[in-house]
């Protein structure tokens, strides 16, 4: 582990092995803020979390940011994790943890923020509709998905999946712990998707996962998923 231009000149050794270095997309993150994730708040991991994956992001990203999402029950957007405001972001922004675990609601937020369905201006609410314009994002949108738990929303949270792999969306669930967590697995496994647009990897110590180990396990999958959804014409 290291500071932060340590972690983007490793994270872009990782990015250059799997041909990603021309790559941009919007890197987002999610992070679990129920009640059992409480020791990580407290002990600095998820602070270091932040950190490492911001590596990606100064490489990948347009704007050298992440943007950051909690979720418990519900879903919580915190705001831009950049080179100015890493330091202490975490203590910061006020994150903590409480609550049960419900993966749908931010699911669902981070569908409709980077989708490309944008809400048409204001004639259409002056005369009471709300009508959408499909628009292809030029950039795909990664998503960092991190939880100790399994959750309590598991047939939302597949049809959520299912009906995502038709847009530039991919999920990279982060298993953190000892818990055997059998439903990210699932959804790794779906069948009958548009695209798998999808993969989980569990480590039980984020502390002793090197920042190399860290960076192999996160881009695994989103190589070949983004070929598949250029050839499928996903993006703009």
């Amino acid at each position: 582990m290291g500071n932060l231009i340590d972690l983007t000149k490793k994270a872009k050794i990782v990015l250059d092995k799997k041909k990603l270095v021309e790559v941009k997309a919007e890197i987002v993150v999610a992070i679990d803020r129920s009640g059992s994730m409480y020791r990580l708040y407290s002990d600095g991991t998820v602070q270091n979390l932040v950190e490492r994956l911001l590596g990606i992001g100064m490489n990948m990203d347009a704007n050298k940011e992440i943007d950051v999402f909690q979720f418990n029950q519900g879903s919580k957007y915190i705001g831009v994790a950049t080179e100015e405001n890493h330091a202490n972001f975490v203590r910061d922004k006020k994150m903590s943890a409480d609550g049960g675990t419900n993966y749908a609601p931010v699911m669902k937020e981070i569908i409709a923020k980077y989708s490309g369905t944008e809400k048409k201006g204001r004639l259409g609410s002056l005369f009471g509709k709300k009508s959408t314009e499909a628009v292809k994002p030029t950039h795909p949108t990664f998503v960092f998905f991190i939880t100790d738990g399994d959750n309590s929303d598991e047939k939302e949270t597949e049809r959520l999946i299912r009906e995502s792999a038709n847009q530039p969306i991919f999920w990279q669930f982060v298993g953190i712990g000892n818990e055997p967590l059998k439903f990210l697995q699932k959804l790794d496994d779906l069948e009958g998707r548009y695209v798998d647009n999808a993969d989980f990897f569990k480590v039980s110590n984020l502390k002793k996962t090197t920042d190399e180990e860290l960076y192999e396990k996160l881009l695994t999958e989103f190589p070949s998923w983004l070929q598949e959804i250029k050839v499928k014409g996903l993006l703009s």
